[in-house]
């Protein structure tokens, strides 16, 4: 059989031989032998992995790439010609006809090979008793040469590490980089925490809008005996369903059911009720099919408007619960105050259907730096009394009520759990956790907004004692730093004696176009699920740390690539990408090995050509805000900033330097005035709750609003 070729980017050759990015540019130049291109453009080339290999090894470099990273490889080059949800969903069809026929025979020529995934696919859609949804994915899939070659990277990895692990580490790349591939797959942890709030865990499960099916695996692996669940998209209803098959070949104990079709115009399982209803639904669809639902009879709680499709949602997993059973479902937070909805809070709070709302902590979900929420309900027994109270949780806050973004997924989790098990077991009695957690009577919510969001809800408890000596000490900093400032002082500038004539002018696109200079725009950095061996836990910078001087104030689980998500480094500059003014700074050492957020722009020059203190100080100052502020793009009263047309004068290095001498003393004095004003604020804070502290004993305990 011939081996297909693999193609790889400049990046890839980077990752692969451990070297930067611009060891393979000084390669390709240097070395007349390095391997021509074999596809991409002139920007973006790509080349044959295996040439590449070979060279490397010529050179004496100890390279092996194992059969994981030429799948991967191989993945990644046929995103160019399939969708990736396509491309790991063929893969999946054919692995999975593999691990239930291990003598196949794999061929090379792809007329042959397209048969033999005819076959796969056939034997897929018969094995898993599935709806004919899924024919339309298999008749138009194509199988070219970059299709064949990873089928063919996907037969080798098998044959190493067996084809439910193949599977299995496959999707785990391409869930992990969910955003990517225009995915947003729920996270394990989520769903463990969703399934504890759903009990009990046995009997059928329902996930109305399942997408990969994050969840229905979870409750598989729980002990729920069914699992069922509907997905529109019939490519990403493929790879729900291949999951759970590998799941269920590897135990034999999971029965599941994926069916394909819109929930609200086709729904699949009309009629048919389950134990618990557990999802994450789209939210902010304003295409919903809102008028042609209008009379609907999954209503009874009230129409929902166009933007309420959430509210729809709510109603729909309703009517597929048997009475008293459970229902969660992940909200964003409009949804318990948006004004239009009302009508149909009111419906479920009179009736005995919503049970419990928990706020989860900003920045927790991947993906959403909104608080969501998760809403537990219930279809309410005709016969049974009416619940008097409603569970608020808010899992952000700390022991005194204070938010922390620093909350890990465990502590969540223990927090919530401890709630609503203490909840369960008495909810007139349940025991106030202030400012985190409270029973809130029925009768007090059904106000004229029906805002059902937690922390409007909770008692904050009354603010600590702060001892005198804590006061002293701050004041203490306060002096020390401000007697500082004054030996940091920038002197007036004496420019006279500088060549200040530039060779030219060139914008920072034309610097990055030309190898001289790494731009990162705004992007959020690669997230990884915590039980992946890429992942690692790292400081996030954003712009507010930058405008005040601080350092990352943040901490996130991220993937740990060098080259395709890459840390801040020494000598970095950064910008924010939103603001009142464009105020750049070079990464301090507090910055080192933090990850940008997307609201920071990096620029990396070659020192050799820009110093990184001139560029960040030149940047800063009002002639290039003028140039980097994008016409027509505010957000409120901030601007956002693109530096790319910013153009430099390209001085002498030395001269260069010596601007940025200057430039590096004002950005010190900047970050310590930056430093004696948040001391002195919080100086300011600390000592005005010293003096209401006492008077806490006065005001009205237990205050909701």
């Amino acid at each position: 059989m011939t081996t297909p070729r693999v193609e790889v980017t400049s990046a890839d050759i980077a990752r692969i031989a451990g070297v930067g990015p611009n060891a393979v540019s000084n390669w390709r130049k240097r070395h007349d032998d390095f391997p021509k291109p074999v596809g991409g453009t002139d920007r973006s080339p790509r080349f044959a992995l295996i040439e590449v290999q070979h060279w490397l090894e010529a050179q004496g470099k100890d390279v092996d790439v194992s059969v994981d990273q030429r799948l991967w490889q191989a993945f990644e080059s046929a995103r160019t010609a399939t969708h990736p949800v396509d491309a790991l969903g063929m893969v999946g069809v054919l692995l999975w006809y593999l691990h239930n026929n291990p003598d196949a025979t794999i061929p090379s020529d792809q007329g042959d090979l397209a048969r033999l995934m005819d076959r796969a696919e056939h034997y897929f859609l018969t094995e898993t008793k599935t709806v004919s949804g899924l024919l339309d994915v298999v008749a138009t899939t194509e199988y070219g040469a970059r299709q064949a070659t990873l089928l063919h990277a996907a037969v080798e990895a098998a044959a190493v590490n067996g084809a439910r692990e193949t599977f299995t580490s496959l999707c785990t790349h391409v869930l992990d980089g969910g955003s990517r591939v225009g995915l947003a797959p729920t996270s394990p942890e989520l769903a463990g925490l969703m399934l504890d709030l759903a009990e009990p865990a046995q009997g059928l499960l329902f996930d109305p809008a399942c997408g990969t099916g994050s969840i229905l695996l979870a409750a598989a692996n729980l002990g729920y005996t069914r699992v069922l669940g509907q997905e529109v998209n019939p490519s990403i209803a493929r790879i729900a369903l291949l999951r759970l098959a590998f799941q269920g070949a590897s135990d034999g104990s999971s029965e599941y059911d994926i069916q394909v079709g819109d929930s609200f115009l086709d729904d699949r399982y009309r009629g048919r009720t389950v134990a618990a209803v557990v999802s994450s639904p789209p939210f902010a669809d304003r295409n919903w099919w809102h008028d042609d639902l209008t009379h609907d009879p999954r209503w009874i709680y009230g129409t929902p408007a166009r933007l309420d499709s959430e509210l729809a949602w709510v109603q729909h997993a309703i009517s597929h619960v048997s009475p008293g059973g459970s229902i969660v479902l992940l909200m964003p937070p409009a949804t318990a105050s948006r004004a239009s909805g009302r009508r149909i809070r009111s419906g479920l709070l009179q009736r005995g259907a919503l049970r419990a709302v928990v706020s989860l902590p900003p920045r927790l979900t991947s993906g959403y730096a909104l608080a969501l929420q998760l809403w537990v309900l219930t279809s309410p027994p005709a016969e049974a009394p009416v619940p008097q109270h409603v569970l608020m949780i808010e899992s952000a806050a700390g022991e005194s009520g204070a938010a922390t973004g620093e909350r890990t997924w465990e502590q969540v989790r223990q927090l919530v759990t401890s709630c609503w098990n203490d909840y369960l077991a008495d909810p007139a009695g349940f025991r106030e956790r202030p400012g985190t957690a409270r029973a809130v009577p029925s009768i007090d919510l059904l106000d004229e907004e029906v805002d059902l969001t937690p922390r409007r809800h909770l008692a904050l408890p009354p603010e600590p004692w702060i001892a005198s000596e804590a006061l002293e000490a701050t004041r203490d900093a306060l002096v020390s730093r401000l007697s500082s400032l004054s030996t940091l002082l920038p002197e007036v500038p004496d420019t006279g004696s500088l060549d200040l004539t530039p060779a030219r002018t060139v914008s920072i696109d034309e610097l990055v176009k030309a190898g001289m200079m790494f731009l990162r725009r705004p992007a959020t950095p690669e997230t990884a699920s915590t039980q992946s061996p890429a992942s690692v836990e790292a400081r996030l910078l954003d712009a507010r740390d930058l405008v005040l001087g601080l350092a990352p104030t943040q901490t996130v689980t991220v993937l740990s690539d060098e080259v395709g998500n890459p840390p801040i480094r020494t000598g970095d500059v950064l910008i924010p990408s939103v603001g009142r003014r464009m105020n750049a700074r070079v990464a301090t050492d507090a910055d080192l090995g933090a990850y940008p957020s997307n609201t920071v722009i990096v620029l990396r020059p070659d020192p050799g050509v820009v110093d990184p203190w001139f560029l960040a100080g030149y940047l800063s100052s009002s002639a290039s805000n003028r140039q980097a502020t994008r016409l027509t793009s505010t957000v409120g009263q901030n601007i956002r900033f693109d530096p790319r047309k910013v153009r430099i004068p390209l001085l002498p290095i030395d001269t260069q330097r010596a601007f940025g001498v200057a430039f590096e003393r004002l950005a010190r004095f900047n970050l310590a005035l930056r430093a004696a004003h948040n001391i002195g604020q919080e100086l300011v804070e600390s000592t005005t709750d010293a003096l209401t502290a006492p008077l806490a004993s006065v005001t009205t305990a237990g205050s909701t609003r």
